[in-house]
């Protein structure tokens, strides 16, 4: 059974050891791996971690902004940018991503933040587009390179 909750001091070596293999995995361009200074900073409302028989198997990131007028977002809106969510290649098949960006929208939405956006720089990007589109994100834009 998968356990999301927030993350705490006792996850900062782990997530930091996740964050090194989703590096390791090169399929999100310009990824440096999180340090435990920068995770230790992250801890509260907004990063969490998934746990099965209490191993931490994935975790996620994200950070409250104000909207300076963005496209799909009223200036001065606060809205939550979900930052990372990463989930070990051996348990991908199990719902684990869902269940840890419901954790951070209710999470915002608790505290009276009911908009949110994410940017991905993953070379799986078809794959990435459809989870977020089955959580209920809608496409803002594309950017493409050559």
């Amino acid at each position: 059974m998968v356990t999301v909750r927030k993350a705490n001091e006792n996850d900062v070596l782990i997530v930091a050891k996740l964050s090194e293999l989703w590096v390791s995995e090169c399929f999100t361009y310009g990824l440096a791996a999180n340090t435990e200074e920068l995770l230790r900073r992250n801890i509260g409302d907004y990063f969490w971690v998934a746990e099965i028989n209490s191993e931490v198997v994935g975790y996620i990131t994200g950070s409250v902004h104000e909207s300076d007028g963005l496209a799909v977002i009223e200036k001065g809106e606060l809205y939550l940018e979900v930052d990372e969510v990463y989930v070990h290649p051996e348990y991908r098949s199990g719902n684990i991503g869902h269940l840890m960006v419901d954790k951070l929208l209710q999470t915002a939405e608790g505290n009276g933040i009911t908009r949110s956006i994410v940017y991905s720089a993953s070379k799986q990007w078809q794959k990435i587009v459809g989870f977020y589109e089955k959580l209920g994100f809608k496409m803002w834009f594309v950017q493409m390179y050559r």
